[in-house]
């Protein structure tokens, strides 16, 4: 595009439409559901797989004829238009099945994380209202303790191996030795296949678009307080799908896709149950994923995309299992979800040019409560080690003080706010959380508050400082950026991973002591003398009072369940020291 005068605005100037044709920033948004929209994309091409689980092929003709049985089992259980369905399931042919058949419907997927605890499951299916429940079979005795403290009147459980081929099942049966309790005589109760034969004979009425209309329920990770259940609208996903198209341009039909992450946070639903099939892909669904085995994965799918949080990419780079193995076939590999430190950046960029791969890292930002990715490095140009990219075509950022809320100009540090037109609708039946998130703005529009601390450049380059409520504030009253920390202690050739929060002040109730927890590279040994060289380090990369006060050394730092640093947790361990 032509560039423009910049007025020192960057919500005003849109520096990073530049990056895309006039053809993605002048096309119109789809106005049509989820399903109608995998539908049009691939009814020319039913032929093609869509769907791999276990080695299994799936056509999308199949896929379709599968979604329609599903819905038709939904409506002879009088599923509605508008009711909430809750889904308590992995990542498995069934659950894409049960998205789009009840899709089909009108309904919305209340998408619950199956491996919390059962309180919280009970909790969001109460929320939701939900009188019909999917879950996979092994975590049915979590639903058996909390089953009879809800409204559900039908609980359809999905053998894990339900889409397994037989010899796989059979393997998998003798080599898991999970305990799964059996399905209860209680007529609540249903296994899948007798299940779908209920619908044999429904001819359901397919609901057609409404604008705004929900789609999904996804819960935040409570980075932005509380978790939250994000209303995601059939507008903000196919809003997602489009700006994706033109933010990861090397994505064409037949590629394979790898779907590592869950159903049940935004990144999966939206990267791996939606967009692989808006671009005619073929998608391998892997139900349980493992960081540890992502090498071996990579080697046996040959995937041409993947997209994960950075510790998997990590985990990739630094597998002895990879070995000489070529990775050329690799031309899309996402991340976002948690920082991705500059040099760690490095390390994996080098390591995929090692191994023949053509193109670095892309990068993503985004928020559950912007349907996922709101930027993208989507050009060599802006995809800049310690930058998160800059916006898609179809997202608007700007940095604001983060007191008296005026924006700010370029380069100049501040809380990102974004809006959009994959933005939620809202949080679910929690109008107070909305209110402090979603705000109107003197330009009239309602913009995300991130609370996310960054800057742009005029280029439009994104970097992300941290988040506020990360910030430590020391005795002294003076306010450390951890980010900044980890970024520079990683920087030794002695620290492998760092990740730093504020320990309770041993001395008074005044401020917290930043503390670093840092895992040490195997070629050296965690000492005294380590600790005094890293602050050393520290102090001639930093101003002094930026830097820790304490460091502690651990083997590994603690993940959350989707792989993001668990910042909660290491709080919990510095309370302790």
């Amino acid at each position: 595009m032509e560039e423009k005068k910049l007025t020192g605005y960057p919500s005003i100037d849109k520096p990073w439409l530049k990056y895309y044709p006039e053809e993605a920033v002048n096309t119109p948004l789809p106005e049509c559901t989820i399903y109608e929209y995998i539908w049009n994309k691939n009814k020319d091409h039913l032929d093609k797989l869509a769907l791999k689980y276990f080695g299994k092929g799936t056509t999308y003709a199949q896929l379709f004829s599968r979604i329609d049985n599903v819905a038709k089992a939904f409506s002879a259980l009088g599923v509605k238009q508008g009711e909430l369905v809750s889904l308590c399931m992995l990542t498995m042919p069934e659950t894409v099945y049960s998205i789009y058949g009840l899709n089909k419907l009108g309904a919305v997927c209340n998408m619950i994380e199956p491996r919390t605890n059962a309180e919280l499951i009970k909790d969001r299916i109460n929320a939701a209202n939900s009188r019909v429940l999917v879950v996979v079979d092994v975590f049915l005795s979590k639903i058996l303790q909390i089953a009879d403290k809800t409204k559900l009147q039908k609980i359809i459980v999905v053998p894990l191996a339900q889409s397994m081929p037989i010899y796989t099942k059979i393997g998998f049966k003798l080599t898991k030795g999970r305990k799964i309790p059996n399905v209860p005589s209680d007529k609540r109760y249903q296994y899948w296949g007798p299940f779908l034969t209920k619908g044999r004979n429904e001819s359901p009425k397919f609901v057609p678009y409404v604008k705004n209309a929900p789609a999904a329920i996804i819960y935040t990770g409570g980075t932005t307080g509380i978790s939250k259940g994000a209303l995601l609208s059939n507008d903000s996903m196919t809003a997602m799908a489009v700006q994706t198209i033109y933010g990861a341009p090397r994505l064409y039909e037949g590629e394979r896709f790898l779907e590592i992450m869950p159903p049940f946070i935004a990144y999966g639903l939206v990267f791996g149950f939606f967009i692989p099939f808006c671009a005619s892909l073929e998608n391998t669904l892997i139900p349980v994923f493992e960081p540890k085995k992502f090498a071996g994965l990579v080697l046996k799918h040959k995937p041409n995309h993947v997209v994960g949080v950075p510790a998997f990419f990590e985990s990739l780079a630094n597998s002895a299992e990879v070995g000489d193995h070529k990775l050329d076939f690799l031309m899309c590999a996402i991340t976002g979800g948690d920082r991705l430190l500059a040099n760690t950046e490095d390390h994996i960029n080098q390591f995929f040019k090692d191994h023949g791969c053509k193109y670095s890292i892309m990068k993503g930002y985004g928020m559950t409560e912007m349907g996922s990715a709101a930027t993208f490095t989507v050009t060599d140009d802006c995809n800049i080690p310690g930058s998160v990219g800059v916006p898609t075509h179809l997202a608007e950022v700007k940095v604001i003080d983060h007191e008296t809320g005026a924006e700010l100009g370029y380069n100049a540090q501040g809380e990102l706010c974004m809006t959009g037109s994959t933005m939620m609708l809202r949080y679910y039946q929690n109008d107070s959380e909305t209110s402090k998130v979603m705000r109107k703005h003197p330009d009239g529009k309602v913009w995300i508050h991130t609370g996310d601390i960054g800057y742009m450049t005029e280029d439009g380059v994104i970097y992300i400082v941290d988040r506020i409520k990360r910030m430590v504030i020391r005795p002294d009253g003076h306010n450390v950026w951890p980010s900044q920390i980890e970024e520079v202690v990683t920087q030794h050739p002695a620290i492998k991973d760092c990740a730093v929060v504020g320990m309770p002040n041993p001395e008074n109730r005044n401020g917290k002591i930043p503390t670093a927890f840092m895992v040490v590279d195997d070629r050296y040994e965690a000492s005294d003398a380590l600790i005094e060289e890293i602050d050393r380090f520290s102090k001639v990369h930093l101003p002094e009072r930026d830097v820790a006060m304490a460091y502690r050394f651990v083997d590994k730092l603690p993940l959350t369940l989707v792989g993001k640093v668990d910042y909660r947790a290491l709080e919990k361990e510095a309370e302790k020291l």
